[in-house]
């Protein structure tokens, strides 16, 4: 029922994106490396003060509501475009932390908490009285793959891309992968990882593999959550290097940050021009190479979208066809990003660039897309390549996978592992 299918029109890829365009528990301890909440004085930089080492960074383009009901505790990076809401209750981040591009999180009157080392991945929502990282088990856990015992004893929380959290308790050492949800009064525990696509709705569910909506946490998670924190720990320095520097080196066209990953700052360069633009409301960030010119993508590109070669680089990205709200290009380190001519993106769309899993190590292809590709809103592409004159249909997922030309993937359904997995998308 889910299989892909073959389209015979190349208009069909730019429609569909184009129609919507217009054990015993442990408990960290506190973090008080560099408290702060994130006043007009503390931004970008948090404490103002601060050293780069031990500073939160907050984006300019960040949109930050009612800062002083929210607490951030010390080297966390919140990423462009993310919203912290704490109208109607208090929003408090612990040391090391990250809420990336287009993340939203909307408390309720007793607030929301995100403990230490939590990822708060692309477009991820957080809302209610949430309660992630906070405690749970550090191991020994027993890995699906290997069956080796292991442990994790400075644990990392994973809220997966375009994934959402309504008033649920996740324990630290969890995945909820990309596309899924965790409902309101379920405790996710230590050692589980919410699959792709699925709606969480109680605690047996989240704790019963039988049930087919979570499996068992790996090693591979574990290292991919431990270098996820490494990196963004370093843009949360890095960035704030560039902005003690120059305030204006942190907002709109502008340098990617000196990183272990990328140690020289590089700027984009758009229509073949280097360029540099603090003024541009959208952020376009290091090395991004564009082939449209700057008044093209003025044309072209919707509101608040994050192009962020900070950490995987180059980019390189052909004439578009059109970009819609909220969309972000990002990639992990070491990779790079290869997007064709004439696609289309909408809304909340996010193209990741990593390398394909094959036997169980990330050697395979990187992120490409090829020409006259269309993106329906929600979509999410992560280590796949798609081939031209494809589609993929509305908030539906395409992992560690290559497409040929003109596939169409229907709307809310997750395609991973080359169609070794196929399934719906829940919610």
């Amino acid at each position: 029922m889910f299989k892909p299918r073959t389209i015979f029109s190349a208009f069909t890829a730019i429609i569909l994106a184009f129609v919507l365009v217009i054990q015993v528990d442990a408990q960290p301890a506190l973090a008080s490396l560099a408290s702060c909440s994130p006043t007009a004085v503390n931004r970008p930089i948090c404490p103002s003060t601060a050293a780069p080492a031990s500073a939160n960074f907050i984006d300019p383009a960040a949109i930050i509501t009612n800062p002083a009901n929210i607490t951030l505790e010390g080297k966390v990076y919140v990423a462009p475009f993310a919203r912290l809401n704490a109208t109607n209750g208090p929003i408090i981040i612990r040391e090391g932390s990250n809420v990336q591009d287009q993340v939203s999180i909307t408390p309720s009157v007793t607030g929301a908490t995100i403990g230490e080392r939590v990822i708060l991945a692309h477009l991820a929502t957080v809302k209610g009285t949430a309660k992630i990282g906070l405690t749970g088990s550090t191991g020994p856990f027993t890995d699906p793959v290997s069956g080796v015992q292991f442990s994790n004893t400075q644990p990392e929380t994973f809220i997966a891309f375009n994934a959402e959290v309504d008033g649920a308790t996740i324990e630290f050492n969890t995945v909820v992968n990309f596309l899924s949800r965790v409902g309101p009064g379920v405790t996710l525990p230590s050692g589980k990882v919410v699959l792709p696509g699925k709606n969480v709705t109680s605690n047996i569910e989240a704790t019963s593999g039988s049930l087919g909506k979570v499996s068992n946490l790996t090693q591979a998670d574990v290292a991919l959550m431990q270098g996820v924190i490494a990196v963004n720990q370093s843009l949360a320095q890095g960035y704030t290097q560039l902005a003690v520097a120059n305030p204006s080196n942190v907002t709109g066209i502008n340098f990617s940050p000196s990183t272990p990953n990328n140690p020289t700052p590089s700027l984009p360069t758009i229509g073949g021009v280097t360029t540099q633009d603090p003024n541009y409301p959208n952020r376009i960030i290091g090395n991004v190479i564009l082939q449209d010119s700057l008044a093209a993508l003025n044309q072209k590109l919707g509101n608040r979208i994050s192009i962020r070669a900070d950490e995987g680089q180059p980019f390189n990205i052909g004439i578009l066809a059109g970009v819609a709200n909220d969309v972000v290009f990002h990639g992990l380190a070491t990779t790079n990003l290869t997007i064709g001519n004439g696609n289309g993106y909408g809304p909340r769309v996010l193209v990741h660039g990593g390398r394909q899993v094959v036997n169980g190590v990330d050697s395979g292809p990187e992120t490409k897309l090829g020409d006259d590709v269309g993106l329906a809103p929600d979509v999410v592409i992560f280590r796949a390549e798609i081939g031209n004159k494809s589609a993929v249909g509305r908030k539906s997922g395409v992992f560690n996978s290559t497409l040929p030309s003109r596939t169409h993937i229907r709307s809310r359904t997750i395609y991973a592992d080359n169609g070794n997995l196929i399934s719906k998308v829940e919610w």
